[in-house]
């Protein structure tokens, strides 16, 4: 088992973040499925290179949101949390997410007006990014229900960020043509990882690896029914109240190659799961549906029913 490691955060006296402070810590991939699991996979990774040549690339990649009612307290105030993807398109810094969890921010401050969105840049410094309504301006440069992607400008927040941090180019090569069988991995910070205290906030970031099932327009849909922790029990599973994925909208998604390079396909928007089915996938949005200037393509098309599935 790969230890946990653990950044203390300093009081951001000279960034103009939170007063208290944010600790975070790495889990051990969940297991890829056995190779017998997944009919004619084009790659069955070694688990033991994927945590050294691709995790430390692509927990870069990602950063924490979240929604609070104090920017001096963290316990009690902190009332849920999504994931970003870091991206730069060859022109423009971005911050992506998901339509939903902007949203969700939106209509949770209509019910109370101090709530506060803050995001996780450098594992170190929450920063406010958008306050009351009459504070921070922070608005998307884009965003799209049924992509369910929004898009925000990073240039006001790069000197937040250290400089370990890995801002991913969507690829249009061949790299990242993505087939049904493609290995992926997934990052981001699931809300039964995190846990607030007198102290600061605690978030747990954590990595996936499953196989693509479908692909249809912008929508990419990743199998879940066997994806399994390194003890060999299932991360989700029918009977889960809540999926153990909550949280993780909005975190990059890559497709991992025979050399062991990520290359950013795509962000993820539901975790759908059906009673009276065997149904359990993650569903992506495709990068591509990002343009230089951070816009959005139009939506043409997009895979099934989002609605009718579990937001994570």
């Amino acid at each position: 088992m790969m230890q946990p490691l653990y950044w203390l955060c300093e009081p951001p006296h000279n960034k103009g973040g939170l007063i208290w402070t944010v600790r975070l810590h790495d889990h051990a991939a969940s297991g890829v499925a056995k190779s017998g699991d997944v009919a004619n996979s084009k790659f069955i990774p070694e688990i033991s290179k994927l945590k050294s040549r691709v995790l430390p690339k692509i927990k870069q990649a990602c950063g924490s949101l979240f929604f609070t009612t104090s920017l001096e307290k963290a316990k009690g105030n902190v009332i849920d949390n999504g994931s970003f993807a870091f991206v730069h398109t060859g022109k423009k810094f971005l911050l992506v997410t998901c339509h939903h969890v902007w949203n969700g921010f939106l209509a949770a401050r209509e019910k109370n007006a101090d709530l506060k969105l803050c995001a996780c840049f450098d594992d170190r410094y929450p920063v406010a990014i958008c306050s009351t309504s009459e504070g921070t301006p922070t608005e998307p440069i884009a965003q799209d229900k049924d992509l369910d992607i929004a898009v925000f400008d990073m240039e006001p927040f790069l000197s937040f960020c250290s400089g370990d941090k890995n801002f991913f180019i969507p690829n249009y090569g061949p790299q990242s043509q993505v087939n049904v069988n493609d290995l992926v991995a997934i990052i981001g910070h699931p809300g039964n990882e995190r846990f607030d205290s007198e102290i600061g906030l605690f978030f747990g970031r954590k990595p996936y690896c499953a196989y693509v099932s479908g692909i249809s327009g912008y929508k990419i849909r990743v199998d879940f029914t066997r994806v399994m922790s390194l003890d060999r029990e299932l991360t989700a599973k029918q009977s889960d109240e809540k999926p153990a994925t909550a949280g993780v909208s909005g975190s990059p998604c890559f497709v991992v190659r025979q050399d062991y390079e990520p290359y950013l396909i795509g962000f993820v928007t539901d975790h759908v799961r059906y009673e009276l089915s065997e149904h359990n996938y993650l569903q992506m949005t495709s990068a591509t549906c990002i343009n230089e200037d951070g816009t959005l393509k139009p939506t043409s098309s997009f895979y099934g029913n989002p609605s009718r599935g579990i937001r994570v």
